[in-house]
């Protein structure tokens, strides 16, 4: 088949495009919020832009009343937000984290869906303790795209890597993390999600030596 998405003549029950750009790493992004308070989010398009310095950017649409997130508007505020890894064991507490508001009586999003903070290193903003990777982000830029209606206007916001936290029990003894163990949940197309847990190794096509070693640092992400 072949559809012009201007047109949106694809004749199928539901929008094909969100299920064949995939999988999709999922921004599981804590910021604070103006009362001090923390606030986190899942951002369904989130990915590393470069590796020196180690730049990362997620988008995030207009919420349901045609405003910007919450979460857009602290990285602004305050320069900085973490990027949390969904294992699969927390698929659920993320999921809970989506709720555009929380019930009265309940502190912040962290205490909704049922996770515990860390304290970060370099930033204000919290961790989530039990996320097996988090990235601690200085705020970059904002890239902001009109849509065809106010909701989906997008802000691209990008963020630069200033602090890693792995935790020690899925680095494997060759140094490699152990990605398959931690079963990082990823997002399809409607409401589907699915999880890395398979990998295999494919070798660069050798060039000349001096070439490859610059081949390899860039496939590794080596500074």
């Amino acid at each position: 088949m072949f559809y012009e998405p201007s047109k949106n003549n694809h004749g199928l029950s539901r929008n094909p495009f969100k299920s064949c750009t995939v999988p999709r790493v999922i921004g599981w992004i804590s910021t604070k919020n103006p009362d001090g308070t923390d606030n986190l989010a899942p951002y369904s398009q989130f990915t590393n832009l470069t590796f020196d310095p180690p730049l990362v950017i997620f988008s995030a649409n207009q919420n349901v009343v045609d405003d910007r997130k919450n979460t857009v508007k602290n990285i602004e505020r305050t320069g900085e937000f973490v990027y949390n890894m969904v294992s699969y064991d927390l698929k659920d507490a993320m999921n809970r984290s989506s709720i555009f508001e929380i019930p009265e009586g309940t502190k912040d999003k962290f205490e909704y869906s049922q996770v515990t903070k860390a304290p970060s290193v370099l930033v204000q903003a919290a961790r989530v303790a039990e996320s097996p990777v988090q990235y601690e982000c200085k705020y970059v830029q904002t890239i902001r795209i009109p849509g065809k209606d106010t909701l989906a206007t997008v802000d691209c916001i990008i963020g630069e890597v200033i602090g890693i936290h792995i935790a020690d029990e899925f680095i494997l003894p060759d140094g490699k993390v152990d990605i398959c163990r931690i079963k990082p949940v990823a997002r399809l197309g409607y409401f589907d999600f699915t999880v890395v847990n398979n990998s295999f190794e494919m070798a660069p096509p050798k060039v000349s030596p001096e070439k490859q070693i610059l081949v390899d640092k860039g496939l590794e992400g080596k500074v």
